[in-house]
């Protein structure tokens, strides 16, 4: 196993007593020393403030993104464009304040100066008296704000700031949650542009009077409102408007001093202090401007202000997790608000999105820090602080909850050499202290997600669990673990609470295995060509690429070969994380030279320089893989020139009852609110959520659109109701069919991507939630073809042979239609189809040839159903410096024909090429009837991007019964016990590595803990069953006797039922193979090596076996590693004599 091809598990080091519990690890590098993060979890640092998580420009407009993608990432807050704002197309801050607000947003503010269309703004110039605005009729007038070029005796701007306040307080329903921003990086191009020179009139005079003006102005229409004096739907209750200022695009000392200075006097005060930190000198740098403002504060007597740094990040931070935490940590820890930038569309969580409704890594980092809102934050410690690209950390103590959380990632190789310095397998140990202080007792649980980055568009998984702690013991309130960071863009989610009444295993012992490769490190061939990339490349423009390199010139005739280890026969899921140049495309894959299938990727954003080949998005392929070795080979295409950045294969586990990739949510990865808490008062259900009269809420993850088993794992008397919510539709409840422990499934269709799960009961404890695919149901499902759909008006059909529509057919037209224009040359991504604007960036489009699709009656009957749409979307308005101007496109679906009611409605996202097709889901209750569907918004109502009527093309629907059949339960208190965790003890054998010399042979043993409705119990088991990944480097007989063959690297399995564990095994030379000793260079140092020293992380069991020598036959000695084990109800003799007694009968 290389450097960049590892099965990736992690290590746990703790100081232990007998319950230790060491998991299977990809192996930490000897060299590289382990780097330590302290937290102190009985030195609490303030409340939680979860500012850190907002966005500019995140939001596109209602529903893009969707409801599960912004609840579960829990953005704090967003700036925004004001209503009818030209500078971008979408993200109206009144069209999406619902839904904002109703998914954990609580601070919305608005960048006042995009309502103009240029940028700079203005043309860079601060403006004059040129233009006479529209002020004098009712807000709601069409003519409200319209302009006419010629002076009226008032400052254009003041005008404008004045219809913005009015549209805003007249229409919304959230008024004061607001913030307005007059003023946007007025320090660089836009009007006041003076930098840090605060003497100079152009901002001593100009701007400083122009702030007091806007300030005051805005105050004056606000009391408007209050009083009642102006018309809103809802009246503002706050003393005052919230203003944020001055805005400028890096922290200036002087101008930040002299600002200050004259609104303290003029009573101008900002009730936010604004200003951005971009580069990636802030990770340095940035702590010292805050408390830099905070001394100003101090010394001019101004009382402290919230602080927004409302644009931080480099594109190449975005959708990286071990470059979000850094960002995050330091602004959590001066408890400020911040905002990644907006440097590509709007409406993806800048960039921390993937495709219409999933994750990519940088939303699991949004969302495990959403996870800590109501936490008290502690002190973490870093040897690396105020460094640029370093381990750094957040840490969180949940009272409630008895939880602690830490968030870390970051650790690099700390050379001078940026290509390799990736961070790869450094053991990174958190250090807990104050456990005690914080009321965890003697012995806790601990668990370990690893996050890895897969690219803006990549989709990521359910962070898996690559590290437990299982019932660990607590020594002076310390407690080490460490585990293997696979690298330095990947995040980690360390909880850490009082021992559970459940077994904890990682997704390796699981079945759940994933190997990863670099795509640069496989073997290339036909032209194929590997690239070095640095992390920091050519600046703010820059995008990450995954372990500092990637594969190019992959086009027709170009392999790369990635050999595997499988460790069982059965299903493999590939991902293959990619970047194209704006149009859809195959890769056929191979299997030791046996064609197996295509990974098909659709377009990825190609329309500025930057992105081209850069903006990484994933397709994925499902294999059948026998055990043992084998060479995936990826092939270039006529059709696609894209780039390769990285490899990974998943285990796909599938189960007896027709499921397959089952997924676990613990109760203490649930977001629990509104009074559910976990619970550890009672034997039996410690670690459960007592659900009580709150809601329990996972965010699950589906790779695909479809049917899937939900289980719920529960102790509740019989009787008891269960509610459940599926993406906000309440699912027929379920009743406990038993008392005590018991386990309810459902039937449902989950949505591709994220699906938010909702469950309240009272007098339930749930134990956790348990998501797998059901492959039997697919039948259920209604798929309809949009081209064999009944079109009237504009809808016509397409055929497009690049297309990755279904059948290369769809439908286009649907609603209004935008008038286009050819932009560019043809070829990679450069020739764009331009939506026809004037110079206000308002679009033409034809209203009168309304298209629509009809669904004759009967095809889809009375019921209600998740219904997957099959989309693209290519619309774009305006131009703009870096910022492509993306549009959402509405669809509606009405009962009967186009008068009849609305059922659904949704906003589709971009897809970057009208030939590139993704899903989204929407959900309609129909009486059986025909559906209409198409978008019937008037054209330029002012409310967002999908206002202009006109509809995304579709390629297919399909309609998905929500739930199929009737919930089944299974008591589980009278069930018998099962295998939950196996513990592997063999020689030499340390944080789930081992190396036997060539020839060498080593008895191994195991140890089955079973799981039982209280918790486990260990016993040692004969039927365990003994794999190997590879037969010719070692075997294992069935009596558990492994023998080293070859030199090489293999992974040992130990099986029983569900349950399994795995070791990775190195074989070296032979002494006389090498004619070196033991331990010299060239060597791994090993515990069965008489004259190896112990590395930094071994421990110290088993010292007199380690001080015999082996035999010339290889007669093993026995060290004896304890891992994952509590001797719950069995002595240390029996368990010894267990073992003899199997010896005996083998």
């Amino acid at each position: 196993m290389g450097k960049y091809q590892t099965f990736l598990a992690l290590a746990a080091s703790a100081s232990l007593l007998a319950g230790t519990c060491v998991l299977p690890a990809a192996y930490a590098d000897e060299a590289k020393p382990a780097q330590v993060l302290k937290v102190d979890m009985g030195k609490t640092t303030g409340k939680f403030l979860g500012g850190a998580s907002g966005t500019l420009y995140g939001l596109g407009d209602e529903g893009s993104p969707t409801d599960a993608i912004l609840d579960g990432a829990r953005v704090e807050n967003s700036s925004q464009k004001p209503p009818t704002g030209s500078q971008h197309p979408s993200g109206d801050a009144l069209a999406l304040e619902n839904q904002f607000f109703a998914n954990g947003g609580r601070e919305l503010a608005v960048y006042m100066q995009d309502y103009y269309p240029d940028w700079s703004y203005n043309h860079g110039s601060r403006p004059g008296d040129d233009r006479s605005y529209v002020t004098d009729v009712p807000v709601s007038d069409p003519k409200y704000g319209t302009y006419t070029d010629q002076p009226n005796g008032r400052w254009d701007y003041g005008e404008v700031v004045e219809i913005v306040v009015n549209k805003i307080l007249s229409q919304s329903e959230h008024p004061d949650q607001y913030t307005f921003i007059p003023f946007n990086e007025p320090d660089g191009g836009n009007w006041y542009y003076t930098g840090d020179d605060a003497q100079n009139p152009l901002f001593k005079t100009t701007f400083l009077n122009d702030w007091d003006a806007d300030y005051q102005l805005i105050q004056t229409i606000w009391q408007q409102y209050k009083t009642g004096e102006k018309p809103s739907k809802v009246r503002p209750t706050a003393a005052h408007a919230r203003i944020a200022g001055p805005g400028d695009s890096s922290f200036r000392q002087n101008r930040s001093e002299a600002f200050l200075r004259h609104t303290k006097e003029a009573g101008t005060l900002p009730d936010i202090f604004v200003w951005h930190e971009l580069g990636k000198e802030s990770l340095q740098n940035y702590r010292t401007h805050y408390a830099n403002y905070r001394a100003l504060e101090h010394d001019i007597g101004v009382p402290a202000r919230k602080i927004n740094i409302t644009e931080y990040g480099e594109l190449r931070d975005m959708s990286v997790p071990g470059q979000l935490v850094q960002w995050m940590s330091m602004f959590e820890d001066t408890k400020v608000q911040a905002e990644t930038a907006y440097w590509n569309y709007a409406g993806n969580l800048s960039d921390n999105m993937a495709n219409a409704n999933a994750a990519n890594a940088g939303w699991w980092q949004f969302k495990w820090y959403g996870d800590l809102r109501g936490d008290q934050t502690v002190q973490v410690d870093s040897d690396h602080r105020d460094k640029i690209d370093s381990l750094q950390g957040i840490g969180a103590l949940d009272t409630a909850n008895h939880k602690g959380t830490v968030l870390y990632g970051g650790a690099n190789d700390e050379n001078a050499d940026q290509v390799k310095n990736t961070g790869a397998n450094i053991p990174v140990t958190v250090r807990l202290t104050g456990l005690d202080k914080a009321g965890f007792g003697s012995t806790v649980d601990v668990e370990v997600r690893e996050n890895a980055f897969t690219g803006p568009d990549g989709i990521a998984a359910t962070p898996r669990v690559v590290n437990t702690l299982s019932n660990a013991q607590v020594r002076n309130g310390t407690l080490d673990v460490t585990t293997t960071s696979v690298d330095r863009y990947a995040s980690y989610q360390l909880v850490v609470t009082p021992h559970q009444d459940r077994s904890l295993r990682t997704d390796d012992q699981l079945g759940r295995n994933l190997q990863v490769a670099e795509a640069e490190r496989t073997h290339l061939s036909g032209g194929a060509r590997a690239y070095d990339k640095t992390p920091s490349g050519n600046g703010w423009s820059y995008f990450m690429t995954s372990g500092n390199g990637d594969v190019g010139n992959f086009k027709d005739g170009a392999t790369a070969d990635w050999e595997v280890q499988a460790p069982a026969d059965g299903r493999y899921r590939l991902q293959v994380i990619s970047g194209n140049a704006g149009f859809p495309g195959t890769n056929q894959v191979s299997v030791d030279a046996k064609t197996v299938g295509e990974l098909n990727y659709h377009a990825e954003l190609a329309m500025k320089d930057a992105a081209k080949w850069l903006y990484r998005g994933s397709a994925q392929l499902e294999m059948n893989l026998t055990q043992g070795r084998h060479t995936i080979s990826i092939h270039g295409s006529t059709a696609l020139d894209n780039t390769l950045d990285k490899f990974l294969l998943y285990r796909v586990p599938g189960d007896r009852d027709g499921t397959s990739d089952a997924v676990d949510y613990p109760a203490a990865q649930l977001r629990l609110v509104d009074g559910a808490s976990l619970d550890f008062s009672s034997e039996g259900t410690r670690g459960f959520a007592d659900l009580r009269s709150g809601h329990a809420r996972a965010f699950i993850h589906a790779w695909s659109q479809g049917y899937h088993t939900i289980r719920l794992v529960y102790r509740a008397a019989k009787g008891t109701p269960v509610a459940v919510n599926l993406n906000g539709k309440a699912l027929p409840g379920i009743t406990a069919a038993y008392s005590g422990l018991q386990s309810t499934s459902l039937q449902v269709a989950l949505s591709e991507g994220i699906n938010s799960l909702d469950l309240s009961g009272s007098g339930v404890s749930l134990r956790d939630v348990q998501v797998a695919a059901s492959k039997d149901l697919r039948h259920s499902a209604i798929a309809l073809q949009a081209e064999d759909q009944q079109l009237n008006g504009g809808a016509s059909v397409i055929t497009e042979n690049s297309s990755n529509a279904e059948n290369h057919q769809y439908v286009a037209g649907l609603g209004n239609q935008f008038a286009t224009t050819e932009s560019g040359p043809a070829g990679y991504g450069d020739r764009t189809r331009v939506v026809v604007a004037d110079s206000n960036n308002k679009p033409q489009v034809n209203t009168h040839n309304v298209g629509v699709m009809t669904i004759p009656a009967g095809a889809v009957p009375r019921g209600d159903y998740m219904v997957a749409v099959r989309f693209s979307n290519d619309a774009f308005i305006g131009r703009h410096d870096y910022n492509p101007q993306i549009v959402d496109l509405g669809l509606q679906i009405r009962q009967g024909n186009a008068h009849g009611p609305e059922l659904a409605r949704g906003s589709f996202r971009y897809t970057y090429s009208d030939t590139s097709f993704l899903n989204r889901s929407l959900q309609v209750s129909t009486d059986g009837g025909a559906l209409s569907l198409g978008n019937w918004d008037p054209a330029g109502t002012g409310k967002g991007a999908v206002s202009w009527g006109v509809a995304p093309n579709i390629d297919s629907l399909v309609f998905y019964p929500e739930t199929i059949g009737t919930p089944t339960s299974e008591d589980l208190e009278s069930r018998p016990s099962e295998p939950g965790s196996i513990t592997i003890h063999a020689p030499g054998l340390a944080q789930g590595q081992m190396t036997l010399r060539k020839g060498q042979k080593s008895q191994l043993t195991a140890v089955a803990s079973a799981s039982t409705s209280i918790g486990s119990k260990e016993s040692s088991d004969a039927s365990i069953t003994w794999t190997t990944s590879n037969p010719r480097i070692a075997t294992v007989d069935p009596q558990g006797m492994l023998s080293a063959l070859e030199i090489g690297n293999c992974t040992i399995t130990a099986s029983l039922g569900k349950a399994s564990s795995s070791f990775r095994l190195q074989v070296i030379p032979a002494t006389s193979e090498s004619g070196l000793t033991p331990g010299t260079p060239g060597h791994a140092s090993s515990a069965n090596d008489p004259q190896a020293k112990p590395g930094p992380g071994a421990k110290a069991e088993g010292r007199k076996d380690q001080a015999s020598r082996l035999s010339s036959t290889g007669s093993a000695v026995m060290l004896i590693l304890i891992a994952t084990v509590v001797l719950a109800g069995i002595s240390i003799p029996a368990f010894l004599a267990a073992r003899h007694s199997r010896g005996k009968r083998s």
